[in-house]
């Protein structure tokens, strides 16, 4: 500091001295600031997801009820929690979990996404199952965009998938998502805990 200016002209060493300060200064100050700006989730909110599973459309024999699914994703597509399983009771029940393809592939690589309980295959209805907004660890997550799940399959029958991103701030919403021949009327509710 005592070469950084002589004859009140600031040196090259000086200048280089004080640019890579303040250089670092707003790189450590931006980092800081993002790493400040990403918000938990609210413990005082829920994310409620609903959906309608149908009946086999095909009027052939005797219709399975299905396999379903319900889980959330964070943006890059890494499973985070569980919400719902339905399956059949072991050991029959493990011959065709791995139809559900993309939440057995995740729950295979995953230990921990791996629900710790599982409830009966639903007759065909409506159902909604909740997300407090804690990982598979029990963790709270980061506020930001998700991929919500909900994927069936039957017993030598049809299989389904919907998959869409919503994004969970601080604000209440409602969304509708996607649909298709098994599961319907899938949508989502960002709320204050019901």
């Amino acid at each position: 500091m005592r070469h950084e200016i002589k004859n009140g002209i600031v040196t090259r060493r000086g200048f280089l001295a004080r640019s890579a300060a303040a250089a670092l200064s707003l790189a450590l100050g931006s980092k800081l600031a993002f790493a400040q700006g990403k918000a938990k989730w609210n413990a005082a909110t829920e994310l409620a997801v609903s959906f309608t599973t149908t009946p086999d459309g095909s009027g052939f024999g005797r219709v399975q009820r299905p396999y379903v699914a319900v889980w959330i994703e964070d943006a890059g597509g890494t499973p985070v929690r569980t919400l719902g399983l339905w399956m059949l009771s072991p050991p029959r029940g493990n011959r065709y979990l791995n139809e559900l393809r993309r939440w057995y592939a995740a729950a295979s690589s995953e230990p921990a996404f791996a629900p710790t309980s599982t409830s009966p295959t639903p007759n065909p209805g409506s159902y909604s199952v909740v997300w407090d907004g804690k990982n598979d660890k029990g963790a709270p997550v980061e506020v930001g965009d998700y991929y919500v799940c909900v994927e069936s399959a039957r017993e030598h029958g049809p299989y389904s998938l919907v998959r869409e991103k919503v994004s969970v701030g601080s604000t209440p919403f409602k969304q509708k998502l996607g649909a298709n021949s098994e599961i319907k009327d899938v949508s989502v509710e960002f709320r204050k805990h019901a």
